[in-house]
């Protein structure tokens, strides 16, 4: 098949779409051609390359939020008249939609987080979100929800026929779990020195929520914190100084690591040395660094809320997201429980068993045939 791409919303390689955008485009050009609608900054930036792959590239001055939103509703559907495609596929359909969809178009759909996470954006691109989104996401020839949670949200929000959805869930990439950096070097490329406990997410406040991560970390005894960082690696997003500047003043300050953003190179050792990972996100359309510490041989603790307990369920512990005392508590009772840790990993490898790229993307491909 012929096939388009959109990746307007790449966020130039740093975020969860874009690790989605990457994964399903990888398995698409196993049989396919496959052309990327795309700014040529991030074209440079592709981790793919393949004579299959192709690109149409779209003006660095359109990447303006207010610019791309519109141009992707009302003018990309104009292109689409004149450049015939077998597949149109809309990887970010809470971010870019169509006002008109050719017939054979798919729209994967993440998450509605925006409203559970009280001011997680400004006025406008919350009115995008409740008013404009809901209007032409119904238009749409097929919509995807990565989780049952995502479907229910959308059902419950925009009050789209649940039998209009159907639930596709991600996949993982056990490639990102392998690394060939040894312990020492990654101890001094991060700067540690001891045990630690990981949260990958972009620095994002409030709905990563690492205030209570923090919180909840001072709250540990003294004894496990003398034994265990905490390592939140991820870029510095919307709200994220006021998780800097908590950190900062916190007494066990040192023990606290910021690396920032963290390349695929160091990511699989990352994952592969950590002790616990512990995922308090407020929000999540599905999760994947769930699947990504299961892969890596890690127990794993997360929210009670939104999709993790679907996807992580039954190799996951859950503490209540807005209670440092039980997040603490949740950390404390895995670290103390050599059993329970090998119990969570071995239910782990075995959850991974549902999930796959191949499995999520040929189900993407096969939906008109």
């Amino acid at each position: 098949m012929k096939i388009l791409v959109s990746c307007l919303a790449f966020d130039e390689g740093k975020s969860g779409i874009s690790d989605y955008i990457v994964s399903t485009t990888k398995e698409m050009l196993h049989n396919n051609q496959v052309t990327l609608l795309i700014h040529p900054s991030d074209a440079s930036i592709f981790p793919l390359k393949s004579p299959r792959l192709n690109y149409l590239y779209v003006a660095e001055w359109l990447k303006r939020p207010v610019l791309s939103m519109l141009w992707h509703l009302y003018l990309l559907p104009v292109l689409l008249l004149l450049k015939r495609y077998d597949l149109v596929f809309l990887p970010a359909g809470n971010r870019r939609l169509l006002a008109i969809y050719p017939a054979k178009t798919v729209v994967t759909f993440h998450d509605l987080s925006q409203f559970h996470v009280p001011a997680k954006y400004d006025a406008f691109r919350m009115f995008y979100i409740k008013r404009i989104i809901p209007h032409y996401l119904k238009k749409a020839p097929k919509i995807y929800a990565i989780s049952q949670n995502t479907k229910e949200d959308i059902v419950r929000f925009y009050h789209i026929p649940s039998a209009q959805i159907e639930v596709n869930y991600n996949g993982y990439d056990p490639d990102k779990i392998s690394s060939e950096v040894s312990l020492p070097e990654l101890m001094k490329r991060f700067s540690l020195h001891k045990k630690y406990l990981l949260y990958i997410a972009r620095i994002e406040h409030p709905g990563k929520n690492h205030l209570n991560l923090l919180k909840a970390y001072e709250l540990l005894p003294q004894e496990i914190k003398n034994n265990y960082d905490l390592v939140c690696a991820g870029g510095l997003w919307n709200g994220g100084e006021i998780v800097m500047s908590y950190a900062k003043k916190m007494a066990d300050s040192a023990k606290i690591h910021f690396p920032g953003f963290v390349p695929n190179s160091y990511l699989g050792a990352l994952y592969q040395n950590a002790s616990l990972y512990v995922f308090p996100s407020f929000y999540e359309g599905f999760g994947i660094p769930l699947l990504e510490a299961f892969a890596a041989g890690i127990p794993v603790v997360c929210s009670d809320s939104s999709s993790l307990p679907e996807i992580g369920y039954p190799a996951v512990l859950t503490f209540k997201p807005d209670n440092p005392q039980s997040i603490a508590q949740a950390i404390l009772t895995v670290l103390k429980d050599a059993d329970l840790q090998a119990d969570m990993v071995k239910k782990g490898k075995e959850r991974l068993l549902s999930f796959s790229w191949r499995k999520h993307t040929q189900t993407i491909l096969d939906t008109w045939k």
